[in-house]
């Protein structure tokens, strides 16, 4: 299977002052089951390896361990696509792993499909096939990881105010280069791959409208904002734009609004999160109005 898919792997290693190797040590056991587990499964593919921390640091920004991995079904993921574009907004599939509490312990946190279907009105009965092949993706990813390190939200409720979406005046390739070139400009910010959900989609032989994912962050405010909040490493950061293109042909760019992300998760909105979010739809709203 040829993947339409733009990968990274962002790992810092610099920083300031020497990174204590150790700590990360229960974090980066997980990872590297989960790692396993992907390369091996023939329908799952790697996407992003995302070490918040490490690159926190480098930024000087440091925050306890926490590492996201990004992975995809795209069989899965242009099936959710056709029941509501903006699924793609939590696609692809994505764990994290973070260090809970002070005895430097490890847990794994990902979304429910329960989540999936309270922001997106899912039809529960219309998409079970989809809940199990959903399930069946998380528990191949997390296959040999003891139980004791799985952890979940207090709530599966989301929502869907908690998505930003900004209609733009632009045909679709105007309005990704409009939308890369506001993120390049930004000079603490870093790409961490996109993925081309028609492209996906197009080749197991589906035809679905232009769905662009852009994956990218800034490692020195996204450490701030998650120094006392470390799951945001799942939804919020990195963060995730998606371009995508409606059947009357209009193309929106749509994306979370992170104080929402933080109120369904019950943690801090700290300040640093507030002027990350005002940023975005700043820059993003400007990079998409008529000049």
């Amino acid at each position: 299977m040829t993947a339409i898919v733009t990968s990274a792997i962002l790992i810092a290693c610099g920083g300031e002052s020497p990174i204590d190797t150790s700590r990360y040590a229960p974090i980066d056991s997980v990872v590297g089951q989960i790692k396993e587990n992907l390369a091996t499964a023939d329908y799952l593919r790697e996407i992003a390896d995302i070490d918040h921390s490490r690159l926190a640091h480098e930024a000087e920004s440091p925050i306890p361990p926490a590492r996201v991995i990004i992975f995809s079904d795209p069989e899965l993921e242009t099936s959710l696509i056709q029941e509501n574009p903006l699924t793609a907004l939590d696609l692809p599939l994505r764990v994290l792993t973070f260090q809970d509490g002070d005895d430097g312990s490890p847990s794994l946190i990902y979304n429910s499909f329960d989540y999936l279907l309270s922001r997106y009105g899912l039809n529960p009965e219309e998409t079970l096939a989809l809940s199990k092949r959903y399930e069946q993706s998380f528990a191949t990813a997390v296959a040999g990881v003891s139980s004791q390190v799985l952890t979940q939200f207090a709530s599966d409720v989301m929502q869907p105010d908690g998505i930003i979406t900004i209609d733009s005046p632009f045909d679709f390739e105007e309005t990704v280069k409009r939308v890369n070139e506001a993120i390049s400009a930004q000079g603490d910010t870093v790409q961490f791959g996109v993925v081309d959900f028609q492209a996906n989609a197009a080749e197991a032989g589906v035809s679905i409208l232009p769905s662009h994912m852009i994956l990218f962050g800034g490692p020195g405010p996204g450490g701030k904002a998650m120094a006392s909040a470390l799951t945001l490493g799942l939804d919020a950061f990195c963060q995730k734009f998606l371009i995508w293109q409606d059947e009357e042909g209009v193309n929106h760019l749509s994306f979370n609004d992170l104080l929402a992300l933080a109120e369904r998760q019950g943690v801090s909105k700290a300040p640093a999160l507030r002027v990350i979010n005002f940023r975005l739809k700043k820059t993003f709203g400007d990079a998409l109005a008529v000049e």
